[in-house]
């Protein structure tokens, strides 16, 4: 009998309820305390009340999660725990999620709002932010558009920063950010580089041109981290009006995989700005032939382009930029070749895609002298409506391309001289896959308690 107690009391330790904690906008100073005394232990729930929860400043969200019971920040009742002003949360440890919450007209105290790491080398892991609403986060003392002479950096902030890995940002709704700075940026170092981060069913809404650069919607690396291989993946999101600046997505790092995005009346593209390697499958862009509306800008090398859906961009649909400089593959060709500028475009495969009613298609534009290599075009559609198409391509570049079995029909009959190009006297109709496509995309997107997330559905189906 007294083995069997004994083994009981043993259980019992192993087996410790989980709790929850509800905090009140009135309690700022507890709500720090659990969050970050690291107390917080498997299954346990800190509990937001319905309130307006500000001057929270800096806040550290440090526990250790497991795979089967994570530790949750939410909302008692989704949208109702409303978190304004400066903030600077860090939030690290694991398996650690935060659900319903609403941020509105709060703003970076340092240069994040949020970002998961505590310090450099103290990262998260298996984390997630879901079903939350980032809405109208400027800081009022910072300008809508860049100041002259000033260190760009200065006057920007990041809404979340990515670091460590595993990270799932998914169901959101983030819109109407003015001043510069990204919504989403996902860091990498050269220790900890494979990310294999999760960007998955969020609308992107309203974001004003800025006027400079910085004012991307997600960045995933920098010029300094660009040979590194990430392993992000973004997919199943709506990017609607997103007009910061002219790359609404750029990618600078190696391995990701973009996938089934909608790009609706955004003036800007989905750019292969530094990196290798990266797939771009299934993407669909709609411009409604909105100025600056544009498709897919791919620089350096080994991208594959598949399967994705142009259609009436009154930008570009595709443009393969000339290189100046090679790949860098040592420590030494990066002094020679910085990572800011633009490397070749090389191996890289451009197929089953279709081009509807784009304003141009530009095959080796750009200073230079390293013109885009071993670059395939095969198996895609080409057309145009009116004449006003142009395909640009200097003459020295068509050596560097490979065109195989490419459709096009347009009232002129203009072309590339190459063979490769099939003139269709029918044009194919894709309306049927736009629809289909941009209606499944919006299907599961976004949070379903938020107002603006129902209204930029509408909007966008009233286009149909």
């Amino acid at each position: 009998m007294k083995k069997i107690w004994i083994l009981f009391l043993c259980f019992s330790s192993l087996t410790i309820q989980a709790k929850d904690y509800y905090v009140t906008p009135a309690d700022i100073s507890k709500l720090k305390e659990i969050l970050g005394n690291n107390t917080l232990r498997p299954g346990d729930e800190v509990i937001l009340r319905d309130g307006i929860y500000t001057g929270l400043g800096e806040v550290d969200f440090s526990a250790r999660g497991t795979n089967t019971d994570s530790i949750k920040l939410r909302a008692e009742h989704a949208g109702k725990a409303v978190i304004s002003g400066a903030l600077k949360m860090r939030v690290y440890g694991q398996y650690l999620q935060m659900e319903g919450l609403f941020f509105h007209k709060a703003w970076a105290k340092d240069l994040c709002m949020i970002e998961f790491q505590k310090e450099d080398g103290v990262y998260a892991s298996h984390c997630r932010f879901t079903n939350c609403v980032m809405d109208d986060c400027n800081d009022p003392d910072k300008s809508e558009k860049p100041v002259k002479g000033v260190d760009p950096i200065t006057v920007s902030e990041y809404w979340l920063g990515l670091h460590g890995k595993n990270i799932r940002i998914d169901h959101c709704y983030f819109a109407n950010k003015r001043i510069g700075g990204l919504i989403l940026q996902i860091w990498l170092n050269e220790y900890d580089h494979l990310n294999n981060h999760q960007i998955d069913h969020n609308i992107f809404g309203a974001r004003q041109p800025y006027g400079g650069n910085g004012a991307e919607i997600i960045r995933i690396g920098n010029s300094w981290s660009s040979q590194l291989e990430s392993h992000t993946l973004v997919e199943d999101n709506v990017f609607l009006h997103c007009d910061g600046e002219n790359e609404i997505i750029s990618v600078k790092s190696c391995h990701n995989i973009l996938r089934r995005n909608l790009f609706f009346e955004s003036r800007g593209g989905l750019v292969c700005r530094h990196g290798h390697d990266n797939i771009l499958e299934s993407n669909t862009f709609v411009g409604n032939n909105i100025e600056g509306t544009c498709g897919i800008r791919l620089i350096n090398q080994g991208h594959t382009v598949y399967d994705n859906l142009l259609c009436r961009l009154g930008g570009f649909g595709l443009l393969v930029r000339m290189g100046i400089y090679e790949r860098p593959n040592a420590s030494t060709d990066i002094q020679k070749e910085p990572l800011t500028s633009y490397h070749r475009a090389e191996n890289i495969d451009i197929s089953h895609n279709a081009f509807i009613d784009c304003k141009t298609i530009d095959l080796g534009s750009g200073s230079g002298d390293k013109e885009p290599r071993n670059v395939r075009l095969a198996y895609n559609y080409f057309s145009n409506k009116t004449n006003n198409i142009r395909i640009s391509y200097p003459e020295k570049t068509l050596s560097g391309f490979y065109f195989m079995e490419n459709r096009y029909i347009w009232a002129d009959g203009l072309i590339i001289k190459s063979p490769g190009f099939k003139r269709l006297l029918q044009a194919e109709n894709h309306d049927a896959k736009e629809q289909t496509r941009v209606r499944e995309c919006l299907e599961k997107a976004g949070t379903v308690w938020y107002p603006s997330t129902a209204k930029d559905i509408r909007y966008i189906l009233s286009k149909y």
